[in-house]
């Protein structure tokens, strides 16, 4: 016993020992960090421009941001004035975006100058939707689903894909004879949610996804519902993709109400709102998005620095963001987004209708 305390002894010195890093804390040579998320759907892009420095990341005002197609200027961004922007500023641009044009950002301040050039991959048609109710227990929990089967044709070669839904809302509000008026018509439209937590290859010769990035989802949430080509190698398959019914049928009462453009700064809209009858026409989009190999792996590892974070886990192995900004850090993805209407709906709400919120 006495010959064990001294080893304990030297094993707890060596342990205490330590080498004191210094770390610097005077900002040195400032990043230009450039940020996108853009897609073949929407015309208007924005890219979001920041400075890192050792201290802090502050926003870059007053840059140059210039769009180009196929090597040809399209666009040049415009600064976009956000009072809640506390470390980027957002450029705004116009543009079209084709399968297999090859876009590239520049942007530029003084002596900070950065690019990124990215090819929109290949577009993906979708033959149809089905949908279905269905009654499931997963983890325990049995809920009501509403279940979408997608058939599709896998793009050859390796591909990759990301899956969504759209729901757009268009409001009217009638008057006391029930004719529209005009000027208070409103439109939204939002991504719903849809749970990833199923197996959504179904095989039908084509295979499973036992072993794939879809496997793990039964213990890893895929925050932006990305999957790889592997299990379906080439062929036409299915997906079948999951949601809450409540996240796409309309309410029986009235769940908020939409201001139209025209009544934003009327502080008499809630009222003069309530007060009209309205009719609500929804439409629901499955969305399949078209990736590349480079967008993929940068997802993927912003899932896994989301969903591994150090704030709980002090042991977890750091993660490696891709980057493709020349001259800086950052990324600029271009996805090619195929959708299809799966549902619509419409009701109509009396005034008396209650409004939630």
């Amino acid at each position: 016993m006495r010959k064990l305390i001294p080893i304990l002894m030297t094993a707890f010195l060596a342990a205490g020992c330590y080498e004191e890093i210094l770390i610097p804390t005077e900002d040195k040579d400032p990043v230009l960090v450039m940020n996108a998320q853009m897609d073949n759907l929407e015309e208007t892009h924005q890219v979001h421009l920041s400075v890192s420095r050792l201290s802090k990341v502050e926003p870059l005002r007053g840059a140059s941001v210039k769009a180009y197609v196929n090597g040809k200027l399209v666009a040049e961004a415009v600064e976009m004035v956000d009072a809640n922007a506390w470390n980027h500023t957002a450029y705004a641009f116009q543009a079209a975006f084709s399968p297999g044009d090859e876009v590239r950002i520049e942007a530029s301040k003084d002596a900070f100058n950065a690019s990124a050039t990215v090819i929109v991959p290949p577009a993906v048609a979708i033959a149809s939707v089905d949908t279905s109710s269905v009654r499931m227990t997963y983890l325990d929990d049995t809920s009501d689903y509403l279940q979408l089967k997608v058939r599709f044709q896998d793009i050859p070669g390796d591909s990759w894909y990301g899956v969504d839904q759209r729901i757009s809302d268009f409001w009217e509000y009638l008057d006391e004879d029930g004719n529209v008026i005009p000027e208070y018509t409103a439109a939204s439209s939002n991504l719903g949610s849809i749970e990833t937590g199923f197996d959504p290859v179904i095989s039908e010769g084509s295979g499973k996804t036992s072993g794939s990035d879809f496997a793990a989802l039964l213990s890893v949430e895929n925050t932006y519902n990305c999957f790889s080509d592997s299990p379906i190698a080439g062929e036409e398959c299915t997906l079948r993709v999951m949601t809450y019914p409540w996240n796409v049928y309309l309410n029986d009462y009235r769940y908020g109400l939409l201001i139209p453009e025209s009544m934003v700064d009327d502080p008499d809209a809630w009222s003069i709102l309530t007060q009209l009858p309205s009719r609500v026409r929804r439409e629901c989009f499955f969305r399949l998005r078209s990736l590349d190999f480079t967008q993929y792996h940068y997802l993927k590892a912003l899932n896994n620095l989301e969903t591994f974070g150090t704030e709980m886990n002090f042991l977890v192995e750091p993660t490696t963001l891709p980057c493709n900004v020349e001259g800086g850090l950052g990324f600029v993805g271009v996805e090619t987004i195929t959708e299809m209407c799966y549902a619509r709906f419409e009701r109509e709400y009396a005034p008396t209708d209650t409004v939630y919120y």
